[in-house]
């Protein structure tokens, strides 16, 4: 429940930045981006498929985040590229600051101790700060987004206490292992995603997009690819970096409905959540060997997005394949609000 309070908080305090935003003019941009305030909330519990929640893998995930061009001014601007300029193009750059937690939990969920074998995935909860920047190219329908993230993994993260606190308020079974979770580390990664235009634009209900994305660090090194098909009225992916209207746009709707379906494929290198930190990782006698991660993924998102001049709603499902030898397909679903609170 702490981290919910915070997160309203959190809100009250990003709004007061969101004037910032206008006043600050990047290269290449000749109108003001806007700022917003954006909450993910992901859980096992949204799920449109499973006729039972059973907190397995991926339980629950938050993250609040506020996109302005007031994180500009944050040194942390010069570690995050940007699309590079080609003619008298314009581009549109995004910064954003974002806070978040997730929780996992293994498949047996009733027993304090469970035997080392045969394996599952040990409780794991990760908090973690991240500074992200989004560049979009109108013209050449490109889009490129980084972040540098720094976080902390075990105990520390308060994993253990949100998701006791709120099964019991719930009056739902706890969780009775956590006293084995994965040990404390810090963490540090860095990511990069570049999506594109796959096919010209024929239609304005219909869309395709490409995507390749990397991250390497101390929680997970991975490489992988997708594509998106979009159908519906929807505004044109590449114009602005939250999707929303933009006035600078002759082409922008106010109203935007439309579904999408994402597949994806991943491969993975490591994963200290299920492995442990470099530090303290030998002392994990419940994290999982390498020899028994799944190295490639597979995922499917399948969602649906409804959004007025400032305020955004998505719902998606995802669903990934086995990511250890041994577990079954993970799936949980994501809500996503969006609103704008500054121009």
């Amino acid at each position: 429940m702490r981290f919910f309070l915070t997160s309203l908080l959190l809100f009250r305090f990003f709004a007061t930045f969101s004037q910032d935003s206008a006043t600050i003019a990047p290269p290449h941009v000749a109108r003001p981006v806007g700022a917003f305030v954006q909450l993910d909330w992901e859980n096992d519990a949204f799920q449109v498929h499973q006729r039972s929640v059973s907190d397995r893998y991926y339980s629950n995930g938050v993250r609040v985040s506020h996109l302005s061009n007031y994180w500009k001014k944050w040194p942390t601007q010069r570690a995050l590229p940007r699309l590079s300029a080609k003619g008298d193009r314009s581009y549109i750059p995004l910064y954003s600051l974002s806070i978040g937690q997730e929780i996992y939990t293994p498949r047996d969920t009733k027993t304090v101790r469970r035997p080392l074998y045969p394996n599952d995935r040990p409780y794991a909860g990760y908090l973690y700060l991240s500074w992200g920047l989004t560049t979009t190219d109108p013209t050449g329908g490109r889009r490129l987004s980084s972040a540098l993230t720094l976080g902390l993994i075990g105990p520390t993260s308060g994993a253990a206490e949100l998701q006791e606190g709120i099964h019991t308020l719930l009056g739902q079974p706890v969780p009775v292992g956590w006293g084995a979770q994965i040990k404390n580390d810090p963490m540090i990664s860095y990511s990069v995603r570049y999506e594109g235009r796959s096919i010209p634009r024929f239609s304005p209900v219909f869309d395709i997009i490409t995507d390749v994305e990397g991250t390497v660090g101390t929680l997970t090194n991975a490489a992988g690819m997708g594509g998106t098909l979009r159908i519906g009225l929807a505004n044109d992916y590449f114009q602005h970096p939250t999707g929303l209207y933009d006035a600078g746009s002759i082409s922008s709707r106010r109203f935007q409905c439309y579904a999408f379906v994402r597949v994806g494929f991943r491969a993975v290198l490591d994963n200290a959540l299920m492995q442990g930190g470099w530090l303290n990782g030998a002392t994990n006698y419940y994290a999982l060997p390498a020899v028994e991660l799944q190295h490639f993924l597979g995922q499917l998102d399948v969602g649906g997005v409804i959004g007025s001049q400032t305020v955004q709603l998505a719902f998606i499902q995802h669903l990934r394949t086995a990511e250890f030898v041994g577990a079954l397909v993970d799936q949980w679903g994501h809500l996503s609000l969006l609103v704008r609170v500054g121009r």
